[in-house]
């Protein structure tokens, strides 16, 4: 199924956006760079073990192991020391990043927009999308004791965007069946 999601990401979505852009070549067309993934979690702060729950479930939802983000100021409201743990990402490309793209638009894109009627903003090279039920990734089918206390997760998928449309990016996840909204 990869191949499949790579090959109308390649063929038939370049030549729709060829016709709706004024690109000279097909190289000029915005393609998907990099997905990004996010934990946060609060906790953390206080606790540092409450940290390896989200290195897990990143884990199982990846594949690859995750990075421990750190503060990079202090801030003394949310009690946050430069240099503390917070939270994990992971960043995916290539083949890895099509899969993962493959489950998000099959199986947890669907079930979102079945419960709320969410649309998500686009700007030049990105589209941010937050998860508050990370139980619909089918590789947490089971984990039910580690996703009582996960706050949410953050997706950020980049692409790369060598024209000067600004427009051309949110064609590109509307193509995609991404329901998203142009912001300036």
């Amino acid at each position: 199924m990869i191949k499949s999601i790579k090959h109308f990401t390649g063929t038939q979505i370049k030549r729709d956006l060829l016709f709706k852009s004024a690109a000279k070549n097909v190289m000029e067309l915005p393609k998907l760079d990099k997905i990004t993934l996010n934990f946060s979690q609060k906790e953390a702060l206080t606790n540092n073990n409450k940290l390896l729950t989200p290195l897990i479930l990143l884990n199982l939802i990846s594949g690859q192991k995750p990075l421990i983000t750190k503060g990079n100021k202090s801030v003394a409201q949310f009690k946050l020391r430069e240099g503390k743990a917070i939270g994990s990402k992971v960043t995916l490309r290539n083949n890895n990043s099509y899969h993962f793209l493959e489950q998000l638009l099959y199986w947890v894109l669907p079930q979102i927009i079945e419960e709320k009627n969410t649309m998500f903003k686009t700007n030049k090279t990105s589209i941010n999308i937050g998860i508050e039920d990370v139980s619909l990734f089918p590789q947490l089918e089971n984990q039910y004791d580690l996703l009582k206390n996960i706050q949410g997760l953050d997706i950020t998928m980049n692409i790369i965007n060598k024209t000067k449309n600004k427009k051309l990016p949110f064609y590109f996840f509307s193509s995609l069946k991404i329901p998203c909204k142009f912001q300036k």
